[in-house]
């Protein structure tokens, strides 16, 4: 037999070490400088548990067997899967002093985030059970992504195991950094965070300011979408969850969905009316009312508690939409509808930031720069441009404004002058129709006799005349007898007719252009008679009573039977004689007449200075 070389002797001792101590382990993350490093490639072991069922320990004897395989890519992403997968880092730190490190999982919408420090001999340190499906306290250190403590001295290994299990799309990249690298790198990020929600925000109260001024719909629907806009960011990137909604993991995990469905039906409505899509195009309006249809459909598959499908349908649909605005922009654009055009750099913008990150997470691509910040510079881009789009729209309104009011001047000064008869003409009917309003107002709508109004208008005209002119003046109290029992025993409308038949005859008796008759209220009338005296309103009064007696009202094939008593009071005002006190002295007569057996008239001329006011009577008696 010949002899074995080196290279033979190599192999078979590599043999020997895989049959007895299993696989070659895994690459170790070497620890040599303060910078945070990604691990990446073999420096990952990857671990796929179908059942969901395995422990610590199972995975840890499971690297005898070969099932662990290292990461096949840059940076672990799984898209959708309903699987549960065990990550494994090991570690080794060459650093001369620095024993402090911290592992982080830099994706916060993970469901199940389970992060085991194990040391070179196997023993668990730490085990922390956190993710976006439990409470914000259960995190070892308060940051929108999960980072662990995992303390090295100079020389010493160890080993982190992550356990992911996700309803949605299950993105992994990792890092491994100093508290302090942590810190500064936290300080950038919210600085850009910072610049980025002030930007939203500035947006955001610009057209809502601009809502609040004009009323226009357009800028609510805008201001809608911003609001639910920003909020989904504050969501995406942890924000949200750990200062809105810390202990309600529930409604964080909803969020997204929600915020998707309210983001897109908002921006929808806000499309078809900016572009007027009902007028200008009636089938691209058909077709984002569609799309309004389809983002609401993602709250009752969430609600049916299919959330992995949600995220998808709202994940497409957040893709689709600005593809189908692109599309109605253009062919918009090519009609002439100048406005379109920022619709289409906005919206253009925007698909190329949600593009790769909705590809990034159906693990279609990998993680870049483009798939963590594009959708924020999208979306700035987008804010900005549609900002602008407002603000044309509502310079081309005030321009035409401005035209439409130097037209409207032109032609009202050309027309001036052939209009002023016209507008004379106008002016007259003008005053014609407000004198008939005036005598509307004091007309009473039943009787067609004057009201109250009129009473409180003209009386003191009425008063002062006589006074000055030392003429007689006489007041007629009218009251229809028994008049709550007609109602009561015909109905109102029987009461109505009565009420007409008096006031015909009343008028009917008024002759002189000077008397005045009015409904006073209720069954009461009050007729105001200047340069009459005692004799002349008795005589008028009679006639009245007398004229209401023979008349034969019937309603509903019953005859009626009406009477009305009168309290007549007659003076000639002085100076120091009140209004007042001659409308109580007839309103108290009336009463003496009513008591005396109804149906008549009672006059007392003298009793004006011994007025006092009349006793109440009740409706019965009425």
């Amino acid at each position: 037999m010949g002899r074995i070389g080196w290279g033979g002797w190599l192999m078979a001792w590599w043999l020997c070490a895989l049959l007895c101590g299993g696989v070659a382990r895994a690459e170790p993350l070497v620890l040599d400088t303060l910078v945070a490093v990604q691990p990446r490639g073999a420096q990952v072991q990857v671990l796929e548990d179908a059942s969901g069922s395995w422990a610590l320990a199972q995975v840890q004897a499971a690297a005898r067997t070969g099932a662990w395989q290292p990461l096949a890519s840059e940076q672990p992403s799984f898209g959708y899967s309903r699987s549960t997968f065990w990550l494994r880092v090991d570690l080794l730190n060459r650093h001369p002093t620095q024993a402090a490190w911290q592992f982080g999982v830099l994706y916060p919408l993970l469901d199940e985030v389970d992060l085991y420090v194990v040391d070179a001999q196997g023993r668990v340190r730490q085990h922390h059970a956190t993710g976006d499906r439990r409470r914000f306290d259960t995190r070892p250190i308060p940051h929108p992504h999960f980072y662990v403590d995992v303390p090295l001295r100079a020389g010493e290994a160890g080993t982190v195991y992550v356990r992911l299990r996700s309803q949605g799309s299950l993105q992994v990249p990792l890092v491994v950094t100093t508290p302090t690298a942590r810190l500064d790198l936290a300080r950038q990020e919210f600085g850009w965070m910072g610049l980025y929600g002030g930007a939203l925000l500035a947006m955001l109260l610009y057209n809502l300011m601009l809502f609040v001024s004009l009323r226009d719909r357009s800028h609510l629907y805008y201001v809608g979408y911003l609001s639910v806009f920003g909020l989904a960011q504050l969501t995406l990137n942890g924000m949200a969850f750990q200062h809105l909604w810390p202990m309600h993991p529930d409604w964080g995990n909803w969020a997204v969905p929600v915020c998707m469905s309210t983001a897109g039906l908002l921006l929808s409505l806000f499309a078809r009316d900016f572009l007027g899509l009902r007028t200008h195009a009636p089938r691209a309006d058909r077709l984002m009312q569609g799309l309004q249809w389809l983002f609401l459909s993602i709250l009752p598959v969430l609600w049916l508690g299919h959330y992995a499908n949600a995220v998808k349908l709202g994940t497409v649909m957040t893709m689709v939409a600005p593809i189908v605005l692109l599309g109605i922009t253009a062919v918009m654009l090519q009609r002439g509808h100048h406005q379109a055009r920022y619709f289409l750099a906005a919206f253009g913008g925007l698909l190329i930031g949600l593009t790769a990150a909705s590809l990034s997470m159906f693990d279609l691509v990998k993680p870049n720069v483009l798939t963590t910040y594009g959708l924020q510079i999208g979306s700035v881009l987008e804010f900005v441009l549609l900002s602008l789009a407002l603000a044309h729209r509502l310079k081309l309104a005030q321009d035409a404004h401005v035209r439409l009011q130097t037209a409207h001047a032109a032609e009202l000064e050309a027309r001036v002058l052939a209009r002023t008869q016209d507008l004379d003409k106008a002016l007259g009917d003008l005053r014609a129709a407000n004198g008939r309003l005036q005598e509307l107002s004091q007309r009473d709508a039943l009787t067609g006799l004057h009201n109250r109004q009129f009473l409180a208008e003209r009386m003191p005209e009425i008063w002062g005349a006589a006074v000055r002119w030392k003429q007689p003046l006489g007041l007629l109290m009218i009251d229809i007898d028994h008049f709550k029992q007609v109602n009561d025993r015909h109905g109102h409308a029987a009461g109505d007719v009565a009420l007409k038949a008096v006031a015909e005859v009343i008028s009917r008796i008024m002759r002189r252009p000077g008397d005045h008759a009015m409904r006073y209220g209720g069954e009461e009338f009050l007729v105001v008679l200047p340069q009459t005296h005692a004799a002349g309103a008795m005589h008028m009064a009679e006639r009245i009573r007398q004229e209401v007696s023979a008349l034969t009202v019937t309603h509903g094939g019953q005859r009626i039977p009406l009477t009305v008593s009168i309290g007549v009071a007659c003076t000639t005002p002085g100076p120091r004689t009140a209004m007042a006190m001659m409308l109580q002295l007839a309103d108290r007569l009336l009463y003496q007449a009513k008591a005396e057996g109804r149906n008549r008239c009672v006059l007392q001329p003298t009793a004006l200075s011994q007025l006092r006011p009349p006793e109440p009577v009740s409706s019965e008696q009425t």
